[in-house]
């Protein structure tokens, strides 16, 4: 359970740093269905496969905030570097 999470997480982080918000919902389709496949091939009772559902889901989601928040706070420096080479840039280009 410790590693599904762990891995859900780190994979939530991932998608949240390189797509946007509407793949999480394909993403925890798809987990959900191979989740309910491998509790029913490991012969694990419907509770553990709705908990593991459950820690899948909440772990997803919670690596995509964490990442789309580390992001939406770090933009705004990464984007005010950007502009003032730009402005210089646009300045020299003029007085030539």
């Amino acid at each position: 359970m410790t590693t599904l999470a762990i891995c859900c997480t780190l994979f939530g982080m991932a998608l949240g740093v390189r797509l946007r918000f509407f793949v999480l919902l394909p993403v925890l389709f798809l987990g959900t269905l191979l989740i309910v496949v491998l509790s029913f091939a490991e012969q694990l009772g419907f509770g553990q496969a709705l908990s593991n559902i459950a820690v899948f889901a909440g772990c997803l989601q919670l690596g995509y905030l964490i990442s789309a928040l580390v992001r939406h706070m770090a933009g705004p420096a990464v984007v005010i570097e950007r502009k003032e080479p730009l402005a210089v840039r646009r300045s020299v280009d003029r007085r030539v």
